[in-house]
């Protein structure tokens, strides 16, 4: 299981899935759930791994219902030139399937390459490919029904003497298209806000920041919505990080995962937080039942590692799963309801992938020589937290 050590280091990419009909309470993180039959999670399975190259060569399908693996066999892009921080995939499953295009550090050429005719490529717009060589990082997210991206600066230093705003620019991928600029000035008070997280449009999304107090030292820092509709913004204060150590920032990079109008997040080893996105005064809450997941998978896992382990997770519209290495240190992904059932479970290594069902029953064992054990799950957002 690839970890993330810096800030700096990509998250591994997030996943979708089709598993449950949801009816979402909007004030809590636990709504009621319906079983649908045969759901399925799309997967792409790396294969020919080498310290600077993989082809994710494989569609493999997991029925949570059935407990079985399918993997087509049909090779879909090639990845090089992975050595600077691991390069995790950003698509998503369709026809075609969506990939954003990424390039390398330091050549900046291209890096990856579709191997079959039912890809789309998404290049993103010139001057949303890659930070300035006079720095300025910056994330970026695609929005499918304007068929376009967002990019917001990665940090924002607030000023004491004149007003702080921040810029959300988006643009279409066609040529030609023109950028359009959202600038909303952030709150007062505020020493600096870091971009966690951003989703849709600046016609109907959102972007989640971290923000320090500019007067209360050694104070938690606190999260912040920035809600974008109809090209305005307005900001909603969420709540303090005191039950993740005081902030997301150092360290390892915080995984998020969004299940419909949910935003669940995590960081290090401690809580697995969520946040409703849509509610007017949303607020950080911690999951009774699916945190008990969390201890459990930390106390089953390896007890000897340099550093703490940090969960990842990943969902679909309707559901969550959470990544944790087993006491070998091989990667264990559970399929969880959003009242904490664990619905079945996928493990991988270098021989192997397996499935199993909520009781542990093995399911399917599709062997996989080749892969160095890395299952890449599509990605809600195409979220990438920090571009280069």
């Amino acid at each position: 299981m690839k970890t993330t050590t810096s800030r700096f280091r990509p998250v591994m990419a997030i996943f979708t899935s089709i598993l449950l009909a949801v009816v979402l309470v909007p004030t809590g993180c636990a709504p009621k759930v319906v079983p649908v039959e045969g759901p399925q999670i799309s997967m792409m399975l790396e294969t020919n791994f080498t310290s600077s190259e993989y082809d994710a060569g494989s569609l493999l399908l997991w029925n949570i219902g059935q407990n079985t693996l399918h993997i087509s066999g049909t090779s879909v892009v090639h990845v090089s030139e992975i050595d600077y921080g691991g390069l995790p995939l950003f698509w998503q499953p369709g026809s075609p399937v969506r990939v954003v295009q990424q390039w390398g550090i330091p050549s900046k050429k291209a890096l990856i390459t579709a191997t079959s005719k039912d890809i789309r490529m998404l290049v993103p717009p010139v001057g949303m490919q890659s930070a300035p060589t006079t720095g300025g990082l910056f994330t970026r997210w695609y929005v499918p029904e304007k068929d376009a991206f967002v990019v917001v600066p990665l940090e924002v230093s607030a000023s004491s003497s004149q007003k702080t705003v921040m810029t959300v620019t988006e643009q279409g991928v066609a040529s030609g298209s023109k950028s359009q600029l959202l600038t909303v000035p952030v709150p007062s008070g505020l020493a600096q806000i870091d971009v966690l997280y951003g989703s849709g449009s600046t016609s109907n999304g959102f972007v989640l920041v971290e923000a320090r107090d500019n007067v209360v030292t050694n104070a938690a820092d606190s999260l912040w919505l920035l809600h974008m509709n109809n090209r305005t913004g307005s900001w909603v204060r969420c709540g303090n990080l005191s039950a993740f150590g005081g902030s997301l920032i150092p360290d390892q990079s915080p995984s998020f995962a969004r299940v419909g109008t949910l935003l669940y997040f995590t960081h290090s080893h401690t809580k697995i937080g969520c946040i409703d996105t849509t509610v007017v005064s949303p607020s950080v809450m911690l999951p009774e039942e699916i945190n008990t997941l969390l201890v459990r998978l930390f106390k089953e896992g390896p007890q000897n590692a340099e550093g703490p382990l940090q969960a990842q997770l990943a969902s679909s519209s309707d559901t969550l799963i959470v990544s944790y290495p087993d006491v070998h240190g091989n990667p264990v992904y559970y399929d969880v309801d959003i009242s904490g059932t664990v619905l079945g479970s996928l493990r991988a290594d270098k021989t192997s992938v397996t499935s199993f069902d909520a009781n542990g029953k093995q399911g399917s064992s599709l062997k996989t020589p080749g892969s160095p054990g890395y299952v890449s799950f599509p990605s809600y957002d195409l979220f990438q937290g920090n571009i280069f």
